[in-house]
C-alpha cells in the first residue's frame, strides 16, 4: 500500500503505463512487497491490494475473510470490491455468495499443477486457471491470457474491447488461501 501513491502521481494523465522492461515498470514490479497484488495495463490503469492476514486492502477494494456465521466449514468473505457489496462464502467444493446484486458461485477443482474455477463472478460466466506457468481464461467480464516471467504474469487481456498488454503481480501469501478462497478473491480483483 504504501507504493499506491506514488504510483498514482506518476500514472495520472501521464498516458500508457509503462512497457515491461522499461525502468518505470520494473521500478514498479521490485517496489511491490511480498504481501501486494499489482495489475497493471498498458492503458494506465492500476489495481492495487495488499493481502494481510485474513484480509485484502486497497483503494478500491476490503475484504475480510473469516469463519462462517452458521459454524460449518469453510470461510466467509465479506466486505466491497470497486464499489460493490461482497458476501461470500467458500469451503472445499467452491465459493457462493453476491457481488452487489450479482451472483457469485464457482466450482474450484485442484488440477496438477493450479487450480480452476469454472461458475459465475458477478453474473458473469467464467472458467478460468491459475498454476505457476500461466493465468488463463474468462474472469468476470474479462478474459487473460497471461505467462508467468519471473515474479509477474505477463500478456494479453480484453474486457469487452481490444486486447492490450497487462502484467499482474500475485502475492506469495496467497498460496496459503483455500483454494476456493482464492479463486472467488482473484475473480473479484481480476474480473470486475
Amino acid at each position: 500500500m504504501r507504493l499506491l501513491p506514488v504510483l498514482s502521481l506518476a500514472l495520472a494523465g501521464c498516458g500508457p503505463a509503462p512497457e515491461a522492461g522499461s525502468p518505470a515498470h520494473d521500478d514498479i514490479f521490485s517496489a511491490a512487497g511480498p504481501s501486494e497484488l499489482i495489475v497493471l495495463t498498458a492503458q494506465g490503469e492500476l489495481v492495487s491490494a495488499d493481502f494481510e492476514p485474513g484480509r485484502v486492502l486497497g483503494p478500491d477494494v476490503s475484504l475480510s475473510l473469516h469463519a462462517r456465521d452458521d459454524g460449518s466449514a469453510g470461510r466467509a468473505i465479506r466486505g466491497i470490491a470497486f464499489g460493490r457489496t461482497v458476501s461470500v462464502t467458500a469451503d472445499d467444493q467452491g465459493a457462493t455468495g453476491v457481488v452487489g446484486a450479482a451472483p457469485l458461485a464457482l466450482s474450484v477443482t485442484r488440477a496438477d499443477t493450479g487450480l480452476r474455477a469454472r461458475g459465475l463472478v458477478a453474473g458473469a460466466l467464467s472458467d478460468y486457471r491459475l498454476d505457476e506457468r500461466q493465468l488463463t481464461g474468462v474472469i468476470g467480464r474479462c478474459s487473460y491470457e497471461l505467462t508467468r516471467v519471473g515474479r509477474v504474469y505477463e500478456g494479453s487481456r480484453r474486457c469487452g474491447d481490444q486486447p492490450h498488454r497487462v502484467t499482474v503481480l500475485l502475492p506469495r501469501a496467497l498460496p496459503s488461501w483455500s483454494d476456493a478462497a482464492r479463486a472467488a478473491t482473484l475473480g473479484l480483483l481480476l474480473g470486475m
